[in-house]
């Protein structure tokens, strides 16, 4: 609504016509004796001052409530960051050894987070929490392993990232699936026959890389990409007498989702690789 102030410059038609100004012509505005009526006729600047008043009132209602920094911009908005995050849903039969760590599932997490793009420098003090526990930056990211029931696997975890100067970023995501070994178990096994390798997906079949390899010297033995599965089989010539076998499986294509909005730079993303392992000893 424009202020009573604004219409100051209006100007009477009728004065314009040499008739009285519209202040004199008290007959508009209400009827007033004679003696008044002169009174008024002779002196309009008291009603012209009280019209002023009421204009200079509203108009100042209108007015903008003044800043403390006044004359100063607004801050510009906080730069976007480059975050990457990775997600490894793992579930171990055993670790290092067959009769170690026995059915061991975990949400192995990393977090890459830079200023700005993915060229950007790493920011190291940041405050990161995925499932409600402290991720720990290491070297130019941050990582945490977190132990889980076997018995109420979730399906979806939570990231929250805290960088001095900006409000915090929180973020829900599913997690798709669990790929998990059935064969072979934590054992002592005869390399003298074949190891038969299997496994089962939760909600989605996808192809898997099976790898085999000697724990104790690093050589790989077993390589296979792209197993439509749910099995495979490593020939007895192969494995290797009186060692540690590892034997992992992991998903051959990632969940991948990307991550949009002011927050994020160009590029930043979630990834999710289901994987799991098993060690066996060999006689």
């Amino acid at each position: 609504m424009r202020p009573i102030m604004a219409q100051a410059g209006f100007r009477d038609k009728t004065a314009e016509a040499g008739a009285a100004p519209l202040a004199a012509r008290t007959g508009l505005l209400y009827n007033a004796g004679d003696k008044e009526t002169n009174m008024r006729a002779r002196n309009p600047f008291p009603a012209m001052l009280v019209l002023f008043a009421a204009g200079v009132l509203c108009a100042a209602q209108d007015l903008p409530a003044p800043s403390s920094t006044t004359g100063s911009q607004a801050p510009p908005p906080p730069e976007p960051l480059f975050v990457r995050l990775s997600v490894y849903p793992t579930a171990s039969l055993s670790r290092y050894d067959f009769n170690n760590d026995l059915d061991l599932y975990e949400l192995r997490v990393y977090v890459e987070l830079r200023r700005g793009s993915q060229e950007g420098p790493p920011i190291a003090d940041a405050l990161v929490s995925a499932s409600g526990e402290r991720v720990d930056y290491v070297t130019d990211h941050y990582e945490k392993k977190i132990s889980l029931d076997k018995g109420r696997l979730p399906a979806e975890f939570n990231v929250e990232i805290g960088v001095k100067g900006r409000a915090p970023l929180r973020e829900s995501f599913p997690l798709p699936d669990w790929l998990v070994l059935t064969e072979p178990k934590p054992a002592v096994i005869d390399p003298g026959n074949d190891l038969e390798v299997r496994w089962k997906y939760g909600r989605f079949l996808a192809p898997v890389d099976v790898r085999a390899y000697d724990f104790r010297t690093g050589k790989e033995f077993f390589a296979e990409n792209h197993l439509a599965g749910p099995a495979a089989l490593i020939p007895a010539s192969r494995l290797p007498a009186s060692t540690i076998i590892r034997v992992y499986i992991i998903q051959s294509w990632l969940y991948k989702r990307f991550l949009g909005g002011p927050d994020y730079a160009r590029g930043s993303e979630v990834n999710v690789i289901p994987w799991s392992q098993v060690f066996v000893r060999t006689k």
